[in-house]
């Protein structure tokens, strides 16, 4: 099962570097829409806003920032080839 989601993490990785290939070609043809014979695109531009966690608390205090922060449980799991797994198992021995 290991196996298989390795084998799909990296054939996503693949594909995610293709699309966004194939996005920075269509972005520079400084269009705002296209269409193919079976998808559509439109191309917008906005701002997004992000707020300065280190400012907050230190204008407002680290206990007034967790106070109005939300916690979410978050679980991970990694995936790695075995190669990179038995290279960073193996000790390294003192010269």
């Amino acid at each position: 099962m290991v196996d298989q989601l390795g084998g799909l993490k990296a054939a996503i990785a693949d594909l995610e570097k293709r699309q966004k290939a194939v996005r920075d070609e269509l972005l520079s043809r400084a269009v705002e829409q296209v269409e193919g014979a079976q998808f559509g695109a439109t191309i917008t531009h906005s701002v997004r806003w992000t707020l300065d966690t280190k400012a907050v608390k230190a204008e407002m205090g680290e206990g007034w920032y967790d106070k109005h922060c939300r916690q979410t449980a978050v679980t991970t799991v990694n995936v790695e080839p075995l190669v990179a797994v038995a290279a960073r198992a193996v000790p390294k021995l003192a010269a």
